[in-house]
């Protein structure tokens, strides 16, 4: 499929930053369905350009939030302001179908996505890959994702590997014994041996193998959940 793709820029909802984005689309007018993709910390910013442009093959209009404007470890209330205001962003953009809106997160970009998802209701759809049940021991004080998600409501995918070295799995494990509990709409699967980073090309803890694995699974998450069943991949 072919695809565009451009720079752009939003205000924040703090209503005085402008936050850098990149923007991955189809390059048929649509609507189509739209992700919000939240990056990680670390590596260069090429390795989610690059998932951008992937989503966009796959048919979605793909919006890479430049979060980083605000640093490493930005305030919750900075996070969900940004956040605020990518979304309106997607939800005015003329190929986005507002009624088909998800978000991507990977690693930090996880706990911003369940911060997105459970401040926006109109979110449909979650994936979070290699991201953390707990906020690392010495990042800013703020909402834990293990006490987020179990207010998530829609279908959500959490993508971990076994080996990772920052969000350790038995704690992802703690996460999904009290969501299943809770009768959240949560699914986890896991990668043997693999490590945190795992599916961002640009990121230390890249594997090739277990980031085609993931994304296949991402695909098949997001395609259920977004495509009528007579629209064709």
């Amino acid at each position: 499929m072919s695809t565009r793709t451009e720079r752009t820029t939003y205000p924040s909802a703090d209503g005085a930053t402008s936050i850098p984005a990149y923007l991955a689309a189809p390059a048929s007018p649509g609507p189509h369905p739209a992700v919000l993709i939240l990056r990680g910390v670390a590596g260069p910013e090429d390795g989610y350009t690059e998932i951008a442009e992937r989503l966009a093959s796959w048919g979605y209009l793909a919006l890479l939030h430049g979060w980083k404007i605000r640093g490493d470890d930005p305030p919750d209330a900075q996070v969900e302001a940004d956040l605020a205001g990518a979304l309106a962003f997607l939800r005015k953009h003329p190929a986005a179908d507002r009624e088909r809106l998800a978000v991507f997160g990977f690693c930090r970009g996880g706990v911003h996505a369940l911060m997105a998802a459970t401040a926006h209701p109109d979110l449909r759809l979650v994936v979070i890959f290699h991201g953390f049940a707990f906020r690392r021991e010495h990042a800013q004080p703020g909402l834990q994702p293990y006490d987020l998600a179990q207010r998530i409501a829609v279908p959500t995918l959490i993508l971990h590997g076994t080996k990772d070295e920052q969000a350790p799995i038995e704690g992802m494990h703690r996460l999904e014994q009290r969501v299943r509990e809770a009768g959240r709409p949560i699914e986890f699967r896991y990668y043997e041996g693999a490590r945190h980073g795992f599916a961002v090309r640009t990121h230390p803890g890249f594997d090739a193998p277990t980031a085609q694995a993931s994304f296949a699974e991402a695909r098949r998450f997001i395609d259920a959940g977004f495509r009528p069943s007579n629209e064709a991949p």
